[in-house]
């Protein structure tokens, strides 16, 4: 925070004006008896469980089991679809004759005779 130099010949700004008025109000609110003495931060102020080591060792034990159980659950009533047979077989198609590949050119003149 800049603190406002009456010598400076500028005007304070009204909103750095607004929060030191503000600080220094509630500065002035609290007093000795408000404050308590200092302590260092003891284990009661986190909350934690407090679990003993075999409790969380069988309660790991259990989940585990648990885990196990339901995946063989799973497994066993797993249903693998079986493949569908084709309608009907597919057969090959017919293979063609062999057809000349130069068709015969028929005359057409009247003296021909076959």
């Amino acid at each position: 925070m800049i603190e406002h130099d009456p010598g400076s010949g500028l005007p304070p700004d009204p909103l750095e004006q607004r929060l030191s008025d503000a600080l220094r109000a509630r500065t002035d609110s609290v007093d000795l008896s408000d404050l308590r003495p200092a302590a260092p931060p003891s284990r009661q102020t986190r909350f934690r469980l407090q679990v003993s080591r075999p409790l969380r060792r069988t309660v790991l034990l259990l989940v585990l089991a648990a885990v196990v159980v339901g995946a063989l659950f799973v497994s066993a009533h797993w249903e693998r679809p079986t493949p569908v047979n084709p309608a009907n077989v597919p057969t090959a198609p017919p293979t063609p004759s062999p057809t000349p590949s130069v068709p015969d050119v028929v005359d057409a003149s009247p003296d021909y005779i076959p």
